[in-house]
C-alpha cells in the first residue's frame, strides 16, 4: 500500500474515533464500573473516568496519525502508573481498564465496518498501531507503577 493510500486510510479511523469518541467512552464507563476486575475504579469521579477515556482516544488518534512521538506516551503513561497506585488502583486493574478501552474501540470499529469488507480489511492493518500503543501505554503505566512502589521501600 502507498503512502497517500495509507494516510487516508488513517485518516478515516481517525476521524471515526474522534467523532465517536463519546459513545465509545460511555461504553468503556459502563464497564469498567460493573466489571468485577476494576472495581478499585468505582471510587474515581465519573468525569475523571471520562477525562481518563478521552484522553486515551486523543493521544491514540494522534498515535494512529503517527502525531505522537512514542516518548510523550511512555512519559504519559509513566506518570499515569505512579498515579494509580497513589490513588489505590491495582496494577491489574488498571490494567484492565486499558484492555477494556482497547476491546470497546475495536467492537466500534468492527461495528461500523461489518458490511464494508474494504474498510474492514484496511482496519485490520491500522489495528497494528492499536495494538502497538496500548501495549506501550500499559507497558509504562506498569514502570511507573513499580518505581513508585519501589521508592516506598
Amino acid at each position: 500500500m502507498n503512502r497517500i493510500t495509507n494516510n487516508i486510510i488513517t485518516n478515516k479511523f481517525v476521524r471515526l474515533i474522534e467523532e465517536n469518541h463519546q459513545e465509545i467512552i460511555e461504553h468503556f464507563m459502563n464497564d469498567v464500573l460493573r466489571n468485577k476486575k476494576t472495581v478499585a475504579y468505582a471510587k474515581l469521579d465519573a468525569h475523571e473516568l471520562y477525562e481518563i477515556g478521552s484522553r486515551v482516544y486523543r493521544e491514540l488518534s494522534k498515535w494512529i496519525a503517527k502525531d505522537l512521538p512514542k516518548e510523550e506516551v511512555k512519559a504519559y503513561y509513566h506518570k499515569l502508573g505512579k498515579i494509580r497506585l497513589e490513588e489505590g488502583i491495582p496494577a491489574s486493574q488498571f490494567f484492565q481498564a486499558l484492555v477494556i478501552l482497547k476491546r470497546h474501540l475495536w467492537l466500534f470499529i468492527k461495528g461500523k465496518l461489518e458490511n464494508e469488507i474494504t474498510d474492514y480489511k484496511q482496519a485490520l492493518e491500522v489495528s497494528n498501531r492499536i495494538v502497538l500503543f496500548f501495549d506501550r501505554a500499559a507497558y509504562y503505566m506498569l514502570t511507573g507503577y513499580e518505581e513508585k512502589v519501589n521508592k516506598r521501600w
